[in-house]
């Protein structure tokens, strides 16, 4: 079916009914690509820029082909330009085939070249290990599949969560998907050995315990992968980072110093908690592995806080050396009048 009619109709409507309404139109996926087939659907979106704008919503048939003229918020365009989301190429990708004007135009623009920006590997090797913490939940389901449909079924969810997972480690967004993704992600540098033969068993085997196998090999491969790329970049500074982590963090061993002193284990663990929560979330995939600290979860005991407090004071001293060692700078001020001239440095360097 030539598409090109039902796009002239849809901007048409645009440009009669919604000029103030909308933004931005893109037209992505197989057409795209220039690789298409009499049933093949047009892929697009639009941002709307006013409320009023979202009612240009529509899913309609035509000549047996399903339409959905869909409606993304500028919030979530970011968040995807940012590789939260998998389907990052729509921005990085994307075919702009209509914009209100030139304001949008840029903006969108922006976002694009926020899609694309390579320039920091160590943002997308943190997002592909958040993105492995999700792959793990549809792992737990998997291993509880009793039936071959829901094998497949929670196989599948997985597979879309490390080929994610893979794509954000190799900084290059996915393209087609389904028939094509196998072949997207074995061009790519960084990939598990032999995943092309786990990836098809899933989708060849009719045993469950042979999926399930296999599965549970892709996500330990991959995970593996992730961390190797991840302690890569141990060398790298990560200074800019890491700036102000531990000024902030100090309050949290103050707070296991004190629950120690009034015997608040409740408190005391939460802490503790919260420490290792905040270097696996903010400067884990810098470097800083929570199994080069002491555990402080381990030295717990409800009844004794004591081994707790006194070995959040090792892990204190062991993350300052960390953090000194990659020339993170931490502000340590005597008295009052340091603060001025700290706060007058600052404010010279604006």
């Amino acid at each position: 079916m030539n598409m090109q009619p039902v796009l002239d109709t849809i901007i048409e409507a645009i440009k009669r009914d919604y000029k103030e309404d909308i933004a931005i139109m893109v037209v992505m996926g197989s057409h795209l690509y220039q690789d298409t087939h009499a049933k093949s659907d047009l892929d697009m979106y639009f941002i709307p820029k006013t409320k009023r704008g979202f009612e240009l919503s529509r899913v309609f048939i035509i000549d047996g082909i399903g339409f959905d003229l869909w409606a993304i918020s500028w919030e979530r365009i970011e968040r995807i330009a940012k590789h939260e989301e998998r389907i990052g190429s729509i921005v990085a990708e994307g075919n702009v085939v209509y914009y209100g004007d030139e304001a949008d135009l840029k903006r969108f623009n922006e976002l694009r070249d926020l899609a694309n920006d390579k320039s920091n590997p160590g943002h997308f090797i943190y997002r592909s290990r958040q993105q492995m913490k999700t792959v793990y939940q549809d792992l737990y389901l998997l291993n509880q599949a009793d039936t071959l449909s829901q094998t497949r079924y929670d196989a599948i969810q997985i597979i879309y969560g490390l080929t994610f997972a893979l794509a954000l480690l190799n900084q290059t967004p996915i393209k087609r998907g389904r028939g094509k993704l196998l072949g997207e992600i074995l061009s790519m540098p960084y990939i598990p050995n032999d995943f092309a033969e786990s990836y098809t068993t899933v989708f060849n085997s009719k045993d469950v315990n042979v999926i399930k196998n296999a599965v549970n090999h892709l996500v330990t491969a991959t995970q593996s992968l992730v961390d190797e790329r991840w302690f890569h970049l141990i060398d790298q500074s990560y200074s800019s980072e890491a700036q102000g982590f531990y000024e902030e963090l100090i309050n949290n061993y103050n707070k296991i110093e004190r629950a120690t002193q009034i015997g608040d284990h409740v408190t005391a663990l939460f802490a503790a908690a919260e420490i290792n929560h905040e270097i696996d979330d903010i400067i884990a995939h810098r470097g800083v592995s929570l199994s080069d600290l002491p555990n402080m979860l381990e030295a717990y005991d409800p009844v004794d806080l004591n081994r707790l407090y006194e070995c959040s004071k090792a892990h204190q001293q062991k993350l300052v050396e960390i953090l000194t060692k990659h020339n993170v700078s931490i502000n340590v001020l005597k008295d009052i009048n340091e603060l001025k001239t700290f706060l007058d440095h600052d404010k010279g360097e604006k």
